[in-house]
């Protein structure tokens, strides 16, 4: 149950997306057909691309995203892990980041977050479990990531990981701000956890 998987979408076609990834990540190949199976897939739906990227390798490159958007408009990585309770977005636009938050229920005591709140945030919180609130800023970013995620088109994207993205600033404050509120070693936080029933089938 959740979400368990990173996303990154931006304003530009396909191609146009993979030129700009190849600038920061190395080589990609654009595969057959995704199946449920794929880690990693890529597809175009009105005109914007997306990436689904299960092991979040890329997805929460923050800093890429933001030197993306120079060159491509809106540029948005966003996941979760709900196991360990991590949650995350970057926006950004035109090279500006427009929002940014960092939670890790797991490993800090308080959660990091940078620019406005979106007007979602209120009513569906970014750290929502099956990635509602995530979803919602996407679709207020003008992104319909959950109608591609459910209906595609989406084809296998192979990278070869042969150079990860450079980090920046924003990696650097993500850094310190983990530094400054981690948790304490002795601090037994999977104690105060409470199991929750869900109806579901």
């Amino acid at each position: 149950m959740g979400m368990h998987y990173g996303l990154i979408a931006a304003t530009a076609t396909r191609q146009e997306f993979l030129t700009e990834l190849t600038r920061h990540a190395g080589e990609f190949e654009v595969g057959p057909p995704a199946g449920s199976h794929d880690e990693m897939t890529i597809g175009e739906r009105n005109g914007h691309t997306f990436v689904l990227d299960t092991p979040s390798m890329l997805a929460a490159e923050d800093d890429m995203v933001l030197e993306m958007s120079e060159r491509l408009g809106t540029v948005v990585c966003a996941g979760a892990e709900t196991v360990s309770g991590t949650f995350w977005l970057t926006a950004a636009r035109d090279g500006v980041p427009l929002r940014c938050v960092f939670v890790q229920y797991a490993g800090m005591t308080r959660g990091m977050a940078i620019g406005d709140p979106l007007p979602t945030e209120a009513d569906h919180p970014i750290e929502d479990p099956d990635g509602d609130g995530l979803f919602a800023a996407l679709a207020w970013l003008g992104f319909d990531a959950y109608g591609w995620l459910t209906e595609g088109p989406s084809d296998v994207l192979r990278w070869s990981g042969e150079r990860s993205p450079a980090g920046g600033r924003i990696r650097e404050i993500k850094q310190t701000h983990y530094e400054r509120y981690k948790r304490p070693d002795d601090d037994n936080w999977l104690s105060r956890l409470t199991a929750v029933v869900r109806d579901e089938p």
